[in-house]
Order: structure tokens, then sequence, then C-alpha cells
């Protein structure tokens, strides 16, 4: 389950959603645990499970006629337990939708109703997690979805006391825990945050009940608190443990250096901070990480914050600059023409080859500066070139990129010219 960022609830609901609307199935997995299977659970599973699959199939995009299928849906409804379930499957993926498409209160007040026609169920905590996330787009100031997560907890909390060995609800509780949390920790409650992630990864029926990645997310999170509070032994403990965990083969490299990324930025977040630079570089010369898309956004940030430092950091700069540069190509040839991430990464190389260049130019090497610039003109010929502006620093960088592109980069920029003037490619 997608995790949140220290900005914005509303910065996760796109990864949230991918589960929530595209995996209808997925969200009641069955048990792995054999104390868990309860005639109750399996019946709630399997109806609302193919409830939700049938709705995401045939639910229209319109608000308008999304209140359409739920008065229809709502019409069915009968004294039968197994009708009530599929008619809140439904309700369920039209919530989805709504949020899907930024119609928060909506999803909100469908949400509601579902949650109303099965108390007791998985899907009803659902629901209120649903709410948490809508409410933090309706009120992203306001910790009112903390009172949402806070309602499926405890109605988690109620099931596992009358059904303490189902598996599918301590997992979605860990869930919970870990979005109550992080929720917390956004709106100054450290200490509450810090009490609900000991729980979640000192519990061992909650730590074998989390994928693995959560549970690492659970851990940085949990060390990085427990430094701003000072605790640095047990925060150093924790960080230890959730290392050694990420680079293992129970977390996907992708999603671990994500992680790891994420809680370098929020644990150091000035950019300069030298143990910030160390915590990266770290990343970058992981082998396990080499070659991934968020593997060439750590060199990007290093090879920018050695080039801007002052003095420049000329060395350490050309180590990272050649192996962003040389890897790059590669891995862009892989790609198909219309990948976002082959957008994205071409951006981020043309930025580079414009810092290597001026850093060629500095040391006087004219013939490593003229490669690079025929590298750029053939990678980029007859297209005009989209140079990444990361937040942190955007006006240094750009307006320097931009400076070094109009001084070396006279040959592309002619052609462009041309190309704008007639409408046709130069030969």
């Amino acid at each position: 389950m997608g995790k949140q960022s220290n900005g914005s609830e509303a910065v996760l609901l796109p990864v949230v959603l991918i589960g929530l609307v595209g995996a209808g199935v997925a969200f009641f997995r069955q048990p792995a645990d054999p104390d868990a299977v309860a005639p109750v659970v399996v019946h709630e599973s399997s109806v609302v499970s193919q409830a939700i699959e049938d709705a995401l199939a045939s639910l229209p995009e319109q608000s308008a006629e999304l209140g359409l299928a739920e008065r229809h849906l709502l019409l069915r409804l009968n004294d039968s337990s197994e009708r009530r379930f599929e008619v809140a499957g439904g309700l369920f993926a039209i919530a989805s939708k709504h949020l899907e498409a930024g119609r928060a209160p909506e999803a909100m007040r469908v949400a509601q109703v579902c949650a109303d026609l099965v108390p007791g169920s998985l899907l009803e905590a659902r629901c209120w997690m649903l709410c948490g996330q809508a409410s933090a787009v309706t009120h992203p100031d306001l910790p009112l979805s903390i009172r949402y997560y806070e309602r499926a907890d405890a109605s988690l909390r109620d099931r596992l006391e009358r059904q303490p060995g189902e598996f599918e609800a301590r997992e979605l509780r860990g869930d919970t825990i870990l979005w109550l949390a992080q929720t917390k920790d956004r709106f100054g409650r450290t200490e509450e945050a810090i009490q609900h992630l000991r729980e979640l990864t000192d519990t061992t029926a909650l730590v074998q009940a989390q994928r693995p990645a959560d549970h690492l997310q659970a851990m940085l999170t949990l060390g990085r608190l427990l430094h701003q509070t000072g605790l640095d032994e047990q925060a150093d403990q924790t960080l230890a443990q959730a290392q050694k965990l990420a680079l293992s083969d129970a977390v996907p490299a992708r999603e671990a250096l994500r992680l790891l990324v994420d809680h370098t930025h929020r644990l150091r977040p000035e950019i300069t901070d030298p143990a910030r630079i160390e915590a990266l570089r770290e990343l970058w010369d992981t082998v396990q990480f080499q070659r991934l898309p968020e593997w060439f956004s750590v060199g990007d940030e290093l090879a920018s914050a050695y080039f801007f430092a002052q003095p420049r950091q000329l060395a350490d700069f050309e180590m990272v600059s050649r192996e962003l540069l040389n890897t790059a190509p590669v891995v862009l040839a892989e790609m198909s023409e219309d990948s976002e991430q082959r957008a994205g990464l071409e951006s981020l190389y043309a930025t580079n080859l414009l810092l290597a260049v001026d850093s060629a130019n500095s040391r006087s090497d004219a013939s490593e500066a003229m490669r690079l610039i025929t590298l750029f003109e053939k990678q980029f010929q007859g297209r005009d070139v989209q140079f990444t502006s990361p937040l942190d620093r955007p006006a240094q960088r750009m307006h320097r990129i931009g400076e070094i592109y109009r001084t070396t980069m006279t040959g592309h920029a002619e052609q462009l010219r041309q190309i704008q003037a007639t409408g046709t490619e130069p030969r």
C-alpha cells in the first residue's frame, strides 16, 4: 500500500488508488494463516471481491452516471446478507472511482453509505480508510483524516477480538496503523505516531501480516521520529534493522530505493547537509540499485550537489557524472519511445550532459567538451529538450543550465530555429 509523503497526504492518492481501483480482488487476499479460516470471512471476501471486480468492469466515469449506478445498486437491497455485501462492494467501487477522479466529497459520502451497510466487516474498515484519504484532499490542513483512520482501527480491533486468528484483518490493521502514524506525524503528534509505530514493528502478529516493504516503511519512519525526539541509540538500532531489510531479497529493489531516498530527504531536509549527500552516495554505490529510475535521480541530485558546491567538488562530480552519462544511453535504448520514464530520463540526461560540458571547459579539456556536445546533438537532433528542474534548487540550476546551453549548444539551437522557421527538419 502506498505511503504518504511529508508535504501533503494528497500526494499518496494516485499510489493508493492503484490498489483501490485497479485491483479489486487483491483487497481481499485469502488468509495465508490456517487459523484465519472462518465461514463469515470467506463469505465476505469472496462476495465483496467479486462485486468490486464486476463493478469496476462496467462503471462509467462521469459523476452523474455514477450517481445513477449508485441508486440502481441501492434498489437491489433486500434482507439477504449476501446481497448486502454485493451492493456494498459495488458502492465501494463507486466511491473509489469518485476519489480517483478528484471528487473527494462524493467519495466520502458513498463510502459512508457503504460502511453503514456492513458494520463490523473488513469492508467497513476499508470504507473508513477511504474516507481518511478523501478528507486529506478536502481538508489538507485539518487532521480530520486521523478520526477516520482511528475509526477504521477501532473496527478492526473489535473484529480481531472476535476472530483473533484472522490474517486479513491483521494485515489491514497494519496498513491502517501505518497511515495513522504517518498522518499524526504530519500534524506534529510525534509521540502518538511513535507509539503506533512501536506497536506495528514490535507486535509479532502484525509484523507477520505486513508486506516486507510496509515493514521497512514503518521502521524507517520510526527511526526518523526517534532521532527527532533525541532517542538516538534506539533510532540507530531501528535504522540498522531497516537497512538490513532494505538490502535483502524480501523487498523489491526499486521499492527499497524509493523508501530509502524518501527517508534520507526527510531525515536530512537541507540539500547541502554533508550527511544527506553521504547517505545518497551510499545508495548510488549500491550495486543492486543501479540502473533503476530512482537511481538516476539519486545521481542527478549528487551531481548537482557536487557541481554547485562552493568550491566545486570536481573529483566527486566527475565520478558520478561519468557513470550516469555512460549508463543512461544504454537504459534509454531499452525504453519505448512514448514511455513517461524515458521522457524523464532523457531530461535528466540532457541536464547532466550540460553540467559535464561546463566541467570539461572549466579544466580546459576541449576534446572532452566537444565529445559531450556531439553526444547531445546526436541524442536530441531535431527535438526540443526539457531540462530537469528539481524543486529544491530550480532557480540556481536552471539559470546555469540555460546559460551553458546558450554558449555551448549553438548548433542544436540553430537547428531548432531553422525547424521553427521552415517547419521541416534541416538536412
